[in-house]
């Protein structure tokens, strides 16, 4: 009798593990079993938005699903933007009365107008550079537009404030988005002040030379050493940036002072390449 109990017990408790080990389907979206997910719905539309972040590095993008409107999708992107974000860890860098006053895309180009409050303003370099990609980067978001100008009140104009050309169209940068933002003047300043320090390997490393350059390295030294004797000081006197990417271009105006407080102005063309983490000046610099 006391075997037949233990039977009973034993098939009892293997019907309940069989039961618990009920076999489901994988989770896939192609499954019965997938949770449903809320779609958004026919009314709301879903836009990308670039701030920069609170420190003030880089531009994040944030996602935001808003409601439709008789707007074109392009003039209610830039109006979700000027409205600023509420997003934890991001900051506003429009300035709040700042009004859009026109938008028009031709072929794949935007241009977008706006009133005299982005313009009247005292920006710095990093600052100037935010504003305008934080507009670029959220309207080259939309499919088929590519570079986008920007006018003020529906005139071109050649920088927001000094640093920044937006003459020409400007494309997306990703680079201002991936990295904490690098001041280009930054690296010309470093040059030189490695080659007034004597450091001249130091500066032969910031360039970024073709194989044909490189044969001439040696040459560019020994003429930097003869040259750089007699200067004492260096100052940039004037810049502006062309495009903020892997390929970067810069206007710079420069005043070497010799001995006996003799100086001498110089205007140069740069180009710097994002090359491992860092800019580095291309070709041979003088």
């Amino acid at each position: 009798m006391r075997k037949k109990y233990t039977l009973i017990i034993l098939i009892l408790i293997l019907s309940m593990l069989t039961s618990s080990c009920q076999k489901y389907d994988v989770l896939s979206e192609d499954s019965n079993n997938f949770p449903p997910i809320n779609p958004i719905s026919k009314d709301k539309i879903e836009v990308i938005l670039y701030y920069p972040n609170s420190e003030m590095e880089h531009l994040v993008p944030e996602i935001r699903v808003v409601s439709r409107s008789n707007e074109r999708i392009e003039e209610m992107v830039v109006s979700e933007l000027l409205k600023g974000t509420k997003r934890k860890g991001l900051k506003n860098i429009i300035p709040e009365n700042v009004e859009m006053l026109s938008l028009d895309i031709v072929d794949d180009i935007a241009y977008v107008s706006f009133s005299d409050e982005l313009y009247n303003k005292s920006y710095g370099e990093k600052e100037e550079a935010f504003i305008i990609y934080s507009i670029v980067n959220t309207l080259t978001s939309i499919p088929d537009i590519n570079r986008v100008q920007i006018f003020i009140n529906g005139k071109a104009i050649n920088t927001l404030f000094k640093y920044y050309s937006v003459r020409e169209p400007l494309a997306f940068s990703s680079l201002i988005v991936s990295r904490d933002y690098i001041n280009p003047v930054s690296i010309l300043n470093e040059y030189y002040d490695n080659l007034l320090d004597g450091e001249y390997d130091k500066s032969m490393d910031m360039l970024y030379l073709s194989e044909i350059e490189k044969v001439k390295l040696n040459t560019l030294r020994i003429y930097l050493e003869n040259e750089f004797k007699e200067v004492e000081q260096f100052d940039i006197t004037d810049y502006i940036i062309y495009e903020y990417g892997d390929k970067l271009n810069m206007d710079v105006e420069l005043v070497f002072t010799y001995e006996k407080n003799n100086k001498k102005s110089t205007y140069k063309k740069i180009e710097l390449v994002y090359d491992k983490d860092k800019f580095k000046i291309k070709g041979l610099l003088y």
